[in-house]
């Protein structure tokens, strides 16, 4: 029969801030990021693109309309080089767009 261990007691809340203090520099990242796409995306793009994630240094970006993702594969190596200048931190090395489902 195994050995229980005996631990003293603690709180929960001090549990899960432990778990959320190491998900923050992560949220900090991809919060950086969608600050960044706002600010180099032309506003008559905004409304018609969002960020659909942000994994291993890609960012998706989703578009409503064929003739917007067009646009934005013209212009993507730009807005890659000026969000890698805004956010040097964060890794980002490729902006894949893609079409939004329905």
């Amino acid at each position: 029969m195994d050995r229980e261990e005996w631990r003293e007691p603690c709180r929960m809340g001090d549990i899960a801030g432990g778990i959320l203090a190491g998900l923050t520099p992560m949220y900090e990242r991809c919060s950086t990021v969608a600050e960044a796409w706002n600010q180099v995306l032309p506003p008559g793009l905004r409304a018609h693109c969002r960020i659909g994630g942000f994994k291993g240094g890609c960012l998706r970006v989703v578009v409503d309309a064929a003739s917007y993702m067009y646009e934005l594969q013209l212009c993507k190596a730009e807005l890659l080089k000026e969000l890698q200048r805004l956010c040097p931190g964060t890794g980002l090395h490729r902006v894949q767009i893609g079409m939004a489902r329905e």
